[in-house]
């Protein structure tokens, strides 16, 4: 079945896409971590390490970044998810968003927490720190009760 002429076949073709794979991710991946980042303040002592600690990994520039996001395929997957968070919510631009828009981006970040569907369930899987408790949530419902935002029920 396998002569020497159809295994370095073989070889070669598991060469050439392995090589093709990585030279691709290595393109479609961008900048990991831009430099840009925010030391203020979002919501306070306690709420911000919990946003810290759930958030900031897709949402801001301070993304760590495992060994496997270095693993070609891998590393685009993970790559555009932080890449669509940032764009949907950046903590890094955290100072040059107006102050109404911080509200509309609180509530919709109280939302998403109070529905379940941040952190995202598969993120939680390898990241078990980022997951919100109810001690967390009730810290963040607080907060969010002080600034004049409601969190929303569950549909």
């Amino acid at each position: 079945m396998f002569n020497k002429r159809n295994s370095l076949i073989f070889v070669s073709l598991i060469l050439v896409v392995g090589i093709g794979t990585y030279v691709i991710s290595s393109i479609l991946v961008p900048d990991k971590n831009l430099s840009q980042r925010y030391s203020g303040k979002i919501l306070g002592n306690k709420a911000d390490i919990i946003l810290t600690k759930a958030c900031f990994n897709c949402h801001s520039n301070e993304t760590k970044w495992p060994w496997y996001t270095s693993l070609p395929l891998i590393n685009i997957l993970i790559s555009s998810d932080v890449a669509e968070g940032r764009e949907d919510l950046n903590f890094s631009n955290w100072g040059s968003i107006p102050e109404d828009k911080r509200l509309f981006y609180l509530e919709k970040v109280f939302d998403e927490i109070e529905k379940k569907d941040m952190p995202l369930w598969i993120y939680v899987l390898g990241h078990p720190e980022a997951k919100i408790n109810k001690d967390d949530l009730k810290i963040l419902k607080d907060k969010a009760t002080a600034l004049g935002i409601s969190f929303k029920p569950p549909a």
